[in-house]
């Protein structure tokens, strides 16, 4: 059965987390530490409704329906930030095979 503690141990994933729709925590695995926690709770929520907002503006502009965002991915030089719905989970991008963590991630968000 895949769970949290299950996505925070793929290669390369650092920490994985799962939040409420409000931006607050709700459970936790890895390497970050409960401040933390809390602050990339915050980040994942806003960045989810940036990207949801940005898809609206888009199926408007294109005329073309479709376009609700499954999930995100912010890339930094070393690691990156993946999530889909309310789950993510931070990666060392040289370790990381991207698609088994967003496979992961989609399976989690159904739950």
């Amino acid at each position: 059965m895949l769970n949290l503690e299950s996505l925070s141990v793929l290669k390369g994933v650092v920490a994985a987390i799962r939040f409420y729709d409000d931006g607050t925590l709700a459970e936790a695995a890895g390497q970050l530490d409960q401040v933390d926690t809390q602050l990339a709770a915050e980040l994942c929520h806003a960045n989810g409704r940036i990207t949801h907002h940005n898809s609206d503006i888009l199926m408007t502009l294109s005329g073309t329906q479709g376009w609700p965002p499954r999930g995100w991915m912010m890339m930094g030089d070393e690691l990156s930030i993946c999530a889909v719905a309310e789950v993510a989970c931070f990666v060392r991008n040289r370790e990381a095979s991207f698609n088994d963590v967003f496979r992961s991630l989609t399976a989690l968000s159904q739950k």
